[in-house]
């Protein structure tokens, strides 16, 4: 039999309090809810959200939840309660239709990074015809085109502003051919290939730049707005119930080169959105660190 020690009934006893605590906080992360995501299948959202997940799974032990639906639906169901925040709300132009009929029941958490959108066209298209969206309008021009402009999802903000530019006859004679994101980008390329000419809605950050060599028509009248801002948009009440989660956001940002270089490092072969931004992350975690910790001199400057 073992004599009997106190200082083995403390140590026992300071054992199992730390194991208690363990088991509280473990407890304590698993009972929260998750945080509920929304986003559209874009390929810089998609490296978006997928880092934000890991951060605040990693960092603050913070459950999360994506759900994948139209900007429109997205809107619509965080004005609702039904998600709590999307990372991809371009403003001051492109969804302000969307933002302005909600923005009472929603909180805007800050910027992500820079953006553009507006119509392009592949090199083959000579400066001398085509180099700005009035250009369009030139005799024989649309045909060309054969009076198509490649877009992805119909109902989303490029689109309505798209729709609103045919509407008023600032450019006539063309269509939208609405698709997905990759089916525009697979018509693109099967044009390329032939030779033929394609007008395109294109949007910055994104990979397609890398890929292919399109430029921006020239947008004097400003259709679709000018520089563009990506912020993160959250449900009304969502910093009170979230505070860290919406400090994280309301630090976090990406620098635009490192993003157009994850997406397309994505989409190279045997590599994944997942892969590739596990690898970002590993390399910049004490910044990512910093904004959770709201310190974004060090976010920015690790």
């Amino acid at each position: 039999m073992d004599a009997y020690s106190p200082y083995k009934k403390k140590r026992i006893g300071w054992l199992a309090g730390i194991a208690l605590t363990t088991v509280s906080l473990m407890s304590h992360a698993a009972d929260q809810p998750p945080v509920r995501i929304g986003w559209v299948n874009w390929s810089d959202t998609e490296i978006t959200v997928k880092l934000a997940n890991l951060v605040l799974e990693d960092q603050l032990k913070q459950p999360v939840k994506l759900v994948m639906a139209d900007i429109g639906i997205q809107f619509q169901a965080m004005a609702n309660g039904n998600i709590d925040l999307i990372p991809m709300v371009w403003l001051p132009g492109t969804h302000k239709a969307f933002y302005d009929k909600y923005k009472d029941k929603l909180e805007d958490l800050g910027v992500l990074y820079e953006g553009r959108i507006g119509m392009s066209v592949p090199d083959i298209v000579p400066a001398s015809e085509v180099s700005s969206l009035a250009d369009l309008n030139k005799p024989g021009i649309s045909e060309k085109f054969d009076g198509k402009i490649l877009t992805s999802e119909v109902g989303n903000g490029q689109y309505k502003l798209t729709e609103k530019v045919l509407n008023d006859k600032k450019i006539v004679g063309y269509k939208m051919v609405a698709s997905s994101e990759s089916g525009m980008l697979s018509e693109l390329d099967r044009n390329l290939k032939r030779g033929k000419w394609s007008l395109v809605n294109a949007w910055s950050p994104h990979w397609m730049f890398a890929k292919y060599p399109l430029r921006y028509l020239d947008d004097p009248e400003h259709l679709f707005g000018g520089t563009e801002q990506i912020h993160v948009v959250a449900r009304k009440g969502f910093s009170a119930q979230y505070p860290k989660v919406a400090q994280f956001f309301t630090h976090f940002s990406i620098p635009q080169a490192d993003l157009q270089s994850m997406m397309s490092e994505a989409r190279e072969q045997g590599s994944s959105p997942e892969k590739v931004v596990a690898a970002y992350y590993a390399a910049n975690k004490q910044r990512f660190a910093a904004m959770v910790e709201g310190n974004k001199t060090a976010a920015i400057n690790p």
